[in-house]
């Protein structure tokens, strides 16, 4: 009896030395040449049109990104004809065009890129966005009073509509409450849309989060190509990626820039070649 007390007591102090014996190591990671890493939203609606450029970092560098300014940025058609060339400007650290710019529904669009004597190219369609017939919203307790559960309290946003193009599409709804995106990991995989889940026609389709009364709310809906979608996808899958033994090991997202010059020398990032849509409204109570 005593031996084996003896025993229990001997496996308890090796699991307790154990567990006070850990050691904190750093792996010696092999460090790499920075990649260009590029973000850039085009849309058919008459602005300056914008691209950053920033570079990579290795992992234990906490420096920060930071803006890569000796790149050439042409703005061009499906011919490869120069619609407009970009400008560094320092003050929101991105590549401008010259002037305000309107992408037409229906075309194609070439972005290119000369870096590092390099040259980038990423190619999109500006697509016909859905149409938005209404948007309209409904308290907890009146959809409770249809026999709709209402997942919290507050107030909960529709929106009915059809889609105008043939086949599937792809969507990313931002939407932005008081001035303020909602852009958490949660958010942003609610914000990337396949209209293979709602029909060519859409009627109470639910508008992701819960609202407060006076909360004024707008909505930007992006038609987005296949591949912008494939990239959200993965970037998202990535954000959900807890580094556990049944997890995928991370990999970059697909971008859909090319690197003509030195295919092997993929850049990070993606260009999105967008229709865009605008809808407000302010949640007021019923009376």
């Amino acid at each position: 009896m005593k031996a084996s007390r003896n025993k229990i007591l001997s496996l308890l102090l090796a699991v307790l030395v154990s567990w006070s014996c850990q050691e904190i190591i750093d792996l010696d990671l092999e460090q790499s040449e920075p990649k260009l890493v590029i973000e850039g939203r085009l849309v058919n609606e008459r602005s300056f049109q914008k691209v950053k450029i920033s570079e990579s970092l290795n992992y234990y560098d906490t420096s920060g990104l930071s803006p890569f300014t000796q790149a050439e940025v042409s703005l061009l058609d499906s011919d490869y004809n120069v619609i407009d060339e970009f400008v560094y400007y320092s003050e929101d650290s991105a590549y401008r065009s010259n002037r305000p710019i309107e992408l037409s529904v229906g075309q194609e669009y070439i972005l290119q890129i000369e870096a590092k004597g390099e040259l980038l190219e990423a190619k999109g369609e500006i697509l016909e966005n859905a149409t938005l017939d209404s948007l309209y919203y409904l308290s907890a307790e009146e959809l409770n009073s249809l026999g709709q559960p209402a997942f919290g309290d507050g107030f909960f946003m529709f929106v009915n509509g059809k889609l105008n193009n043939e086949g599937i599409e792809y969507f990313k709804l931002d939407v932005i409450v008081n001035d303020t995106l909602q852009n958490s990991r949660g958010d942003l995989s609610n914000s990337v849309l396949t209209s293979e889940f709602f029909g060519k026609e859409f009627s109470a389709l639910p508008i992701p989060g819960s609202f407060e009364e006076e909360d004024s709310v707008g909505l930007e809906l992006y038609t987005i190509n296949e591949d912008v979608y494939q990239y959200y996808v993965e970037f998202i899958n990535l954000l959900f990626n807890d580094g556990g033994v049944f997890s995928p090991p991370p990999v970059n997202p697909t971008s859909n820039i090319k690197n003509i010059t030195n295919p092997e020398n993929k850049p990070l990032g993606f260009i999105q070649f967008s229709s865009i849509q605008r809808r407000s409204i302010v949640i007021k109570a019923r009376e």
